[in-house]
């Protein structure tokens, strides 16, 4: 049977109304259609990121949408913004960012799908970020080398870590770039002795130390794969598409 197409725009307008964008504002944009390559989209694709490599691996896919967490920002990309939107636009493919508003979904954002994988049973959100809360926090069971070991299983690389309290059992979930100490005082302040996020700096791993508060760094890349995967599914479902995951160079991990 073949696969009908759906128009690029109306599967842009279900997931604006889904992550409710909104309410989001950031800088430079991030949620919402930001290419639209006109083709209708018979073939879904999902990345992490706005690479080269996406782009490459969402048109050799047969993709006509790509669904990514990052989108291309000129702060981040610079000069390299237009010619990934060139590089969508000869490929036909369209791009549909979900940063915030993604972050922040209770249904499909990287630490609401990234929690349960790793035992933890949500309690709350904290983290405003762009209109919305981007951490979850819950209890876990077991013990702080045990949480490791699952975070390695699940995130699929080798997590750095940091014991620096004896207790375990509430642990603050920020994926991504929430290494800020701001950040990792907001879920000890919600009670969590351990913190999970994607990546730190020296004063994230000198300051949970200081405040004795287990750290776990799992890459940002990693830590933000769940979201963008879970969100293309669930598309997939609705529309009746196929999709597709774009994988990243390994060098980004």
């Amino acid at each position: 049977m073949a696969i009908s197409a759906v128009p690029v725009a109306d599967i842009a307008g279900y997931i604006d109304d889904l992550l409710n964008i909104t309410q989001f504002e950031e800088d430079e944009g991030g949620n919402g259609l930001m290419v639209d390559a006109g083709a209708p989209v018979s073939r879904i694709a999902a990345a992490v990121n706005t690479s080269f490599t996406s782009i490459r691996g969402a048109a050799e896919a047969g993709a006509q949408l790509l669904v990514v967490h990052h989108a291309t920002w000129g702060g981040i990309d610079l000069d390299l913004k237009p010619k990934k939107e060139q590089a969508l636009r000869k490929a036909g493919v369209s791009l549909y960012g979900a940063h915030a508003s993604l972050d922040a979904s209770p249904r499909f954002g990287n630490g609401s799908m990234l929690a349960p994988q790793l035992g933890v049973t949500i309690e709350g959100r904290f983290l405003e970020y762009c209109g919305g809360q981007a951490g979850v926090y819950g209890l876990c069971d077991g013990t702080f080398a045990e949480f490791v070991e699952r975070a390695n299983a699940v995130l699929g690389v080798q997590v750095e870590s940091w014991q620096n309290s004896d207790s375990f059992g509430r642990v603050g979930i920020a994926t991504g770039g929430a290494g800020m100490t701001s950040m990792l005082e907001e879920a000890r302040a919600l009670g969590c002795d351990t913190y999970l996020t994607g990546e730190g700096s020296m004063y994230t791993k000198l300051y949970a130390r200081e405040v004795g508060v287990n750290l776990v760094f799992g890459t940002h890349y990693a830590t933000e794969m769940p979201g963008p995967k879970a969100l293309a599914e669930h598309l997939s479902s609705h529309f009746a598409l196929p999709w597709s995951f774009i994988a990243e160079d390994p060098d980004v991990l």
